[in-house]
């Protein structure tokens, strides 16, 4: 098969969509998306636990790591209200800055853009996997896994992270890119778990709790979030503990020492100590397992008696001395876990790292290294916290590369 094309946009997730979106509304021309799976959008209908957080209305270049100034541009120039009402999908902003489609429903977004592609006349060619292209700006040749071809003027490349795998996830950035002498930075899983020794959260998988969870590198506390913390049989999850992945992965890589502290009880260590004392004075004949029923998760306040060493966990909180007390009070509020890594690019939501972004204009999104080549997404070197911001990027950037190309023509 060889085809011809004014734009290809390789990789139909949510920045590539944009972009094809973009880049007919910006003019006329023949837009081409070549989709390595079935069907387009197969991660976006994952987002949001299905409900698809569109965006976040507080998304500025500050909140995201790595190459976070280079996203200024983009972020500024996206319309999020006009671009989601040229694509008839309905939104609802929550008071927290979190947009949802106004059905709550993942699958709602991607038939509107499934829907708009078709309607302004974007070509779909599915199952092809790109592994080769060639060339330079206006003669661009593209070839697929099966020796298919297609030929374009302008390429955009949007064929996201390594991030999650069964939802499409790879490297194929990497290959596309390098050959064209294409850098990269390290490439890290993050908002992931955090990985523990299993023996510091034993018995504890399925647990939760509301509070606070800092991150220490050699004792320094570098990061501090508040949420929930969610235990599993190897380590310490839930959205507090995956936004402090993203200070954990790049520290970790190079060997450094990290810890986490919880505080389940949450109170100042000598608040504590006083409230575990009235707790012994009200209820004198209650077991020890017992004692803190009722301000504790049970099996987290258990937990956290036999780190203290205190046992065994049938005896009267009579029998509580007063140096006991000032144990169980710093496993409370002080737990330290270490943390020896951070859950991998199959269990990851986005990888930091990426494409380095010195070498495209933020303004178009364009190469320097390669006139009419574009990228956008996650394969860039940008990356923001839980929340709708990685979506934020992708429909920003892929709109952004879209139209320059589109413009460009």
């Amino acid at each position: 098969m060889e085809k011809y094309t004014d734009i290809a946009i390789i990789g139909g997730g949510a920045s590539g969509l944009a972009a094809a979106v973009s880049a007919k509304d910006a003019q006329n021309a023949r837009v081409e998306i070549l989709e390595k799976y079935p069907r387009t959008g197969k991660k976006l209908l994952a987002t949001g636990n299905g409900r698809c957080n569109l965006w976040n209305a507080n998304a500025s270049e500050d909140k995201f790591f790595g190459a976070g100034a280079f996203a200024k541009h983009a972020l500024e120039a996206f319309d999020k209200d006009d671009f989601f009402a040229s694509v008839g999908l309905e939104i609802r902003v929550q008071d927290n800055g979190l947009a949802y489609p106004m059905s709550n429903q993942a699958s709602a977004v991607l038939d509107c853009l499934r829907f708009t592609c078709a309607e302004k006349g974007v070509s779909e060619t599915t199952d092809f996997h790109v592994v080769k292209i060639e060339g330079k700006k206006g003669k661009f040749r593209i070839t697929s896994e099966n020796g298919d071809i297609v030929f374009a003027k302008r390429v955009v490349l949007a064929t996201g992270s390594m991030a999650q795998p069964k939802l499409g996830g790879n490297n194929a950035f990497q290959t596309l890119l390098k050959p064209f002498g294409h850098s990269f930075t390290r490439c890290l899983p993050a908002l992931s778990y955090l990985k523990t020794n299993p023996s510091d959260v034993s018995g504890l998988k399925g647990m939760k709790y509301q509070g606070e969870i800092a991150l220490l590198l050699e004792g320094r506390q570098i990061a501090c979030e508040t949420g929930e913390i969610l235990f599993s049989e190897n380590g310490v999850s839930g959205i507090a503990a995956m936004q402090l992945s993203l200070y954990a992965a790049e520290p970790l890589s190079r060997g450094k020492k990290l810890c986490v502290r919880m505080s389940p009880l949450p109170m100042k260590k000598t608040d504590a100590e006083a409230f575990i004392g009235k707790r012994k004075s009200l209820f004198p004949e209650r077991t020890l397992e017992e004692l803190l029923t009722g301000a504790v998760v049970k099996r987290i306040a258990q937990a956290a008696f036999k780190r203290a060493g205190v046992s065994p966990l049938t005896r009267k909180a009579e029998t509580l001395t007063r140096s006991e007390i000032r144990k169980i009070a710093g496993e409370l509020t002080e737990w330290l876990c270490p943390v020896v890594a951070v859950g991998g690019f199959d269990v990851c939501q986005v990888m930091l790292g990426g494409a380095e972004a010195s070498e495209f204009d933020e303004k178009t999104m364009e190469s320097k290294l390669v006139p009419g080549l574009y990228a956008a997404g996650e394969l860039m070197d940008v990356t923001g916290p839980c929340g709708g911001y990685n979506l934020t990027w992708a429909w920003a950037s892929g709109a952004l590369a879209g139209r320059s190309a589109s413009d460009s023509l």
